[in-house]
């Protein structure tokens, strides 16, 4: 019996890496002898960084930089040495977990944190330089990490502008004359399964801004902010980053860094995939075990336990689900090519109570279920 355990974190309870641990630790006590194979994944989430320098074996560094609202922090980073490469978390520097509740505002909040990384990895040798774009406290359209490299927002009077989500709307000119060079010279690729364009109704402002802690005259601006920043970018640079597809990733980091630094944005889960060749692992596993801490109908709008269960009916497996909450049933979830749900908890269960306890509910759901399966036939 070979098993694949292929999960995501658990949001706000668990790493990856300890719900793996989990599920494993449970299916052990039951049959030690069982073949089990460990990932974590990550579509370019706060976990990305980390699982991509682990699979190469990549150093990482410590550097001290600005958060969102400007307060110094340390925040981390790695560089696969031999191939030049940096990964980072735009979460590490510019993340809503940094901030508290009361803190949180788009209006006010920056990446410059995320261009202070990207200037210093650049210093230690990086050439290639790949973001996950996820957790973002952001709405400034990137032209805060802009800043850090060299990029100076002006507004009408030719007065700079604090490069915030609130300066959006008042930019004119970018004045370019003292952007780092070498940013010329290294390729950056922006990792999300976010799809959503610049600005509009499905924009980043729309989508995104009030889970930031903005009120909805503030998503108003934004929203014209971003707009307004589309135009200066497209006369400027001569590149239209409206439609690209997550162009309104992170607050519109992406559709920023594709006109500032030149870059692509890709499949954050599509990337990993292909470095932890995860489809030859689901080929030679008899059952995937995969989870997130939420199983909803946003789980098959492109996130990652959705591709896998999409790789693993390709090739006619099992695909369990473990997660901390479902709101998907049992008749849904067949139809969508999954085997078996797995709750640890139901709305019933007091949540706070639930998580602090969530990796002793992890090892019991994983060996009550092994024991009951007919995988020995």
């Amino acid at each position: 019996m070979n098993i694949l355990i292929a999960v995501d974190k658990f949001k706000d309870t668990l790493s990856a890496d300890e719900v793996s641990k989990a599920i494993e630790e449970g299916i052990r006590k039951i049959d030690s002898k069982i073949n089990i194979e460990t990932i974590s994944v990550s579509d370019g989430g706060e976990n990305f960084a980390e699982t991509l320098a682990k699979l190469s074996n990549a150093t990482e560094f410590s550097i001290e930089v600005n958060n969102p609202i400007n307060k110094k922090i340390n925040a981390n980073y790695y560089i696969d040495k031999n191939e030049n490469t940096a990964f980072i978390n735009l979460s590490s520097a510019s993340g809503l977990q940094l901030l508290e509740i009361k803190e949180r505002n788009p209006m006010k909040t920056s990446t410059f944190g995320t261009g202070e990384i990207i200037k210093n990895a650049i210093s230690c040798g990086a050439k290639t330089i790949i973001i996950g774009a996820g957790g973002s406290a952001t709405n400034d359209c990137g032209v805060g990490a802009a800043s850090a490299l060299g990029f100076v927002f002006k507004d009408k009077k030719n007065n700079v502008l604090l490069p915030e989500g609130k300066s959006l709307r008042k930019i004119k000119s970018i004045d370019t004359k003292n952007v780092l060079k070498d940013i010329f010279d290294t390729e950056f690729i922006i990792a999300t399964d976010v799809i959503n364009h610049l600005h509009g109704k499905k924009g980043a402002a729309f989508s995104f801004a009030k889970q930031k802690g903005a009120s909805f005259f503030e998503i108003l601006i934004l929203n014209k902010g971003l707009k307004n920043i589309a135009n200066i970018i497209e006369n400027q640079f001569k590149k239209n980053i409206r439609n690209i597809k997550g162009s309104g990733a992170a607050g519109g980091f992406g559709g920023g860094v594709s006109a500032f630094l030149n870059a692509e944005i890709v499949s954050g889960t599509k990337l990993i995939f292909e470095k932890i060749n995860l489809e030859e692992k689901i080929k030679n596993a008899d059952l995937i075990i995969t989870g997130e801490g939420k199983f909803d109908k946003q789980t098959f709008n492109g996130k990652i336990v959705s591709a896998i269960t999409n790789l693993a009916n390709k090739h006619s497996k099992k695909t369990v689900v473990i997660c901390g909450f479902s709101d998907i049933s049992e008749k849904k979830a067949k139809k969508l090519g999954v085997y078996k749900i797995i709750s640890l908890y139901t709305k019933k269960v007091n949540l706070e109570k639930a998580k602090i306890e969530s990796y002793k509910f992890l090892v019991n759901v994983a060996s009550t279920f092994i024991s009951n399966f007919e995988y020995k036939n």
